[in-house]
């Protein structure tokens, strides 16, 4: 029987790792796991009995001293690996392999975060197990910024927390800084960001919308009006209001963008006078002028170096199908480099939109970027469209792409002297003018479509020199996960982790035993 200790000893070690994988995978002890993990130790019970004399001799052998060495270099090095790694716990470095960045903050988050020159205290206010996703997120920023600082705060177990930052609801984040606070009620990294800028930007800037030429307005939430926009801006920190310029001496010196959304009737030439002069100190406009806004808004733009063109873009790529819309809503899917597309990647369209490009002669001192065009296979047509029938005719419509947006910027002639506390009244003042070749992408109805609001958005974030807001937002990724029951996690556990390794190490003492 001697002979066959060894086998027994194998068989014995065998059924047990069988037995125990079975009552891992299955969380049962039937009568066949009992049966299999007895049945291992009689086998290894016999391998012993009969392979006593060779186990006393094979302890006090030197080949065991040898062993007994390796086993303490092996701890030796286990030790120096464990004090490694609590070294390493301290640096935290992070990698997001996922194709979507599921786990990564947002360039804007990312902008807004390293220009922090305040302490941020976010307070968290969660039944106690609870936090996990919003500390993940919290841990995120901190990373970036050892300003941001944050605490959790269970309400049933600190009331009177809860009560001096009047919270009366569970998940409710509180940003605070400068001795401002803003409350949020839904831990995304959207309404996170937002709030850190409330806390800590110094004042708010004013985005005013003219009135008087037939322009949307922002107080309509119909699919026609600019609620959206207004509410977006105001996330941003923005102050919005609508007024008629008409009805002043002067621009109001707080003004720090003026909007024109759709003018349907020209400016009187005292209006167009003030926001000349506007311009001239530094003021920053932006025109959105569709193919029926009258030929003075026009004549305005080209005194800064831009042309707006007498015409409708139509493209003929086939793209606005996947929308449902026709050939005369345009697709913009490639943008020059400036700072209101910088990393833009998503698609804008533009319902019945008119060309707008750098003009031949551009005005000393004036610099004037396209920023946004159509694909090559779309052309300005110049002929009024009737009817279905629509077609290049060359000699008269120019081929694209084509430009839809153009920017221009110079330096102020007579610069603003009121303290302006975003630094915007010292060094060279620059006059900034964006106009669009449509206003309709920004109306409601559109404005939550690819990429139109975070184009429009961008655009007042470039006018108001509030670069490090721009970007694309944060989107809700694709999810990639791959999802596996708790057995098929425990099967992936045992074959890759301890199965294969010890029947590596089963096939090692087979060769030590038969080279013995």
């Amino acid at each position: 029987m001697k002979k066959y200790s060894t086998y027994f000893g194998l068989a014995g070690l065998v059924l047990l790792l069988i037995g125990l994988f079975f009552y891992s995978i299955n969380g049962l002890l039937t009568t066949l796991n009992i049966i299999i993990l007895a049945v291992g130790v009689v086998c290894i019970l016999a391998w012993v009995v009969f392979s006593f004399d060779q186990i006393k001799t094979g302890l006090s052998s030197r080949s065991t001293k040898f062993g007994t060495n390796a086993a303490f270099t092996m701890v030796f090095i286990l030790g120096i690996l464990i004090v490694l790694n609590i070294l390493l716990a301290r640096v935290n470095y992070r990698l997001d392999s996922t194709a979507a960045k599921q786990f990564s903050l947002a360039e804007q988050t990312r902008k807004v975060l390293r220009r922090l020159d305040t302490d941020v205290k976010a307070v968290g206010f969660f039944k106690s197990g609870n936090e996990f996703q919003a500390e993940e997120l919290f841990k995120e920023y901190s990373n970036i910024s050892s300003r941001f600082n944050f605490e959790f705060i269970d309400p049933d177990k600190n009331p009177g927390m809860a009560k001096s930052y009047n919270v009366r609801t569970y998940g409710t984040v509180v940003v605070e800084a400068n001795g401002k606070e803003e409350k949020i009620n839904k831990v995304t990294e959207q309404e996170l960001t937002n709030a850190l800028i409330k806390v800590t930007r110094e004042g708010q800037k004013k985005i005013l919308f003219v009135q008087g030429h037939g322009e949307k307005q922002i107080s309509d939430s119909e699919n026609q009006g600019l609620s959206k926009a207004k509410a977006a801006l105001e996330e941003q920190n923005y102050i919005v209001e609508q007024q008629v310029i008409a009805q002043m001496d002067s621009i109001p010196a707080d003004a720090t963008v003026l909007v024109f959304a759709g003018p349907r009737s020209d400016m009187f030439p005292q209006e167009a006078d003030r926001v000349k002069k506007y311009l001239d100190r530094g003021g920053k406009v932006l025109l959105l002028l569709d193919p029926e806004t009258p030929s003075g808004f026009s004549e305005f733009a080209a005194g800064y170096g831009i042309n707006v063109g007498n015409d409708i873009v139509v493209d003929a790529s086939g793209i606005g199908q996947l929308f449902g819309t026709g050939p005369t809503f345009p697709i913009v899917s490639q943008y020059e480099e400036h700072a209101i597309t910088e990393d833009f990647g998503v698609m804008t369209f533009f319902p019945e939109a008119r060309s707008v490009s750098k003009s031949e002669d551009t005005p000393a001192g004036v610099t004037v970027y396209e920023i946004a065009k159509t694909s090559q296979r779309s052309w300005a047509e110049t002929s009024p469209i009737t009817g279905n029938e629509i077609g290049f005719d060359p000699g008269q419509d120019k081929m694209g792409p084509i430009s839809l947006c153009a920017v221009a910027e110079k330096s102020a002639i007579n610069p603003a002297t009121h303290e302006d506390k975003f630094d915007l009244g010292t060094g060279d003042v620059k006059s900034r003018l964006v106009v669009f070749g449509d206003s309709e992408f920004s109306m409601n109805g559109y404005f939550s479509v690819q990429g139109n609001g975070n184009l429009f958005l961008n655009a007042v974030n470039w006018l108001a020199q509030e670069e490090d807001l721009i970007s694309v937002r944060a989107k809700d990724p694709e999810d990639r996960r791959l999802n596996l029951t708790q057995k098929q996690s425990k099967m992936i556990l045992y074959l890759g982790v301890i199965l294969l390794p010890l029947l590596i190490f089963a096939f090692g003492i087979w060769v030590y035993v038969k080279r013995k």
